[in-house]
């Protein structure tokens, strides 16, 4: 038998976790999925210039700026459409790259910060919030621009967003798309005439903005400085489930890593034949394709696609044998995780496994499922007695899954 079971939520710890529910507010999650997710744009506008004042400020932005020194790898400048490197600046030093950064900026060059999650905690939670609740890769990035600056002109992104407006105000267009869901391998082509325009609205501080990929948009701040951060949501797709389906099948059949026959080129009695085989086997897939095999490897590719969050764990480790049959714990949130019951009990977590006997498997998912509250050793239910409870504890604190309460 196999049995599994996963869990991809962020918790309920909304103090601390800004995830989607906060995000979308007033915006009902089952609706936005239903309606808007892969599908079309959602707007939502609030009225409120500080409801995402604990992500980051521009404040809390000028203060990056400021402190990053001579290491602006991660920075670029975006001006009538053209990226520049920090490195390309001319700026003749390192120590004076933030002075070039700005001297662009000065003239209407939009400075955007790549993969801010690695740099402000705030952003840290974020991807770990949205990451776990959507299972997907999140990247965000940051853009500031002047006033009444355009850095981008017309596109479309081949992952999707999510567009926090933090200070200020931009207008943004959005126009006709003719390619919906892109691939990476299906760029924007910028040589074509812009689309014909859809619709034109404000995003003001405290407004979010939802674009599936292949919208294309374009964005102008209006009389004073805009900073949005843009969430980057970058999921599995069914393609890249078939893909490495059918590929387990070549590597497991030998009919399909054969060559096509000699003289195929020139003959179209063999061409026929190639038909025919071609037919043989797109016919043989169905059956040759491991369907739960391919759902377990997504789950595992889901579960340790964003960085483990392992904050105050090396203080876990210096504790470890001070924990009792009462000592309080609790699951790490926001934490993607996934529970398999076949020979032993196994559980997923932060891109690796830790393995326990099959029996425990009640044990292992009580702990695995405590979203929200604390427990202790005494107190998860099942067969295993308090010394194998307290080892089950152990374990999995000492693995960076369970935390001290």
């Amino acid at each position: 038998m196999n049995d599994s079971v996963h869990g991809v939520e962020a918790g309920n710890e909304t103090d601390l976790y800004f995830g989607l529910a906060r995000l979308l507010y007033p915006m009902d999650f089952a609706k936005f999925q239903r309606e808007n997710w892969e599908r079309k744009p959602l707007l939502v506008q609030r009225a409120d210039r500080d409801y995402f004042s604990e992500l980051m400020t521009i404040a809390d932005y000028d203060s990056s700026l400021n402190l990053a020194g001579d290491n602006l790898e991660h920075l670029r400048v975006v001006q009538d459409g053209k990226e520049t490197p920090v490195s390309e600046l001319g700026s003749g030093s390192s120590h004076t790259a933030l002075e070039a950064v700005y001297a662009r900026y000065r003239t209407g060059a939009t400075i955007v910060m790549n993969s801010i999650q690695d740099r402000f905690p705030s952003m840290n939670r974020l991807m770990r919030s949205l990451g776990s609740e959507i299972g997907a890769r999140i990247q965000v990035n940051s853009y500031l621009t002047p006033a009444n600056a355009r850095g981008f002109a017309p596109h479309y992104d081949m992952h999707d967003v999510f567009i926090v407006q933090v200070h200020g105000t931009k207008r943004w267009q959005l126009f006709d798309s003719q390619l919906p869901l892109p691939l990476r391998t299906q760029p924007y082509d910028r040589a074509q005439p812009d689309p014909a325009l859809v619709s034109e609205f404000e995003l003001k501080a405290g407004d979010l903005l939802y674009l599936p990929r292949g919208t294309v948009h374009a964005a102008t701040s209006t009389d004073e400085a805009s900073l949005h951060l843009t969430v980057g949501v970058h999921p599995i797709l069914w393609a890249n489930v078939l893909y490495e389906a059918i590929q387990n099948v070549v590597e497991t059949d030998a009919r399909f890593r054969a060559g096509l026959p000699m003289g195929f080129t020139g003959s179209e009695e063999i061409q026929q034949q190639v038909r025919d085989t071609l037919t043989e086997l797109v016919a043989d897939l169905p059956s040759k394709i491991a369907v739960d095999d391919a759902v377990a490897t997504a789950v595992t590719r889901g579960v340790s696609m964003n960085a483990p969050a392992l904050r105050g764990h090396l203080l876990d480790l210096e504790r470890l044998d001070e924990i009792t049959a009462g000592t309080k714990v609790q699951r790490r949130l926001p934490i993607q995780w996934d529970v398999t019951v076949d020979e032993q009990t196994v559980l997923g977590f932060h891109g690796k496994t830790v393995r326990f006997p099959a029996h425990v498997a009640d044990e292992v998912r009580f702990t695995a499922q405590r979203s929200s509250g604390v427990f202790t050793a005494a107190t998860i239910p099942g067969e295993l007695d308090e010394a194998g409870r307290l080892v089950l504890v152990r374990t999995l604190v000492n693995e960076g899954f369970l935390t001290f309460a």
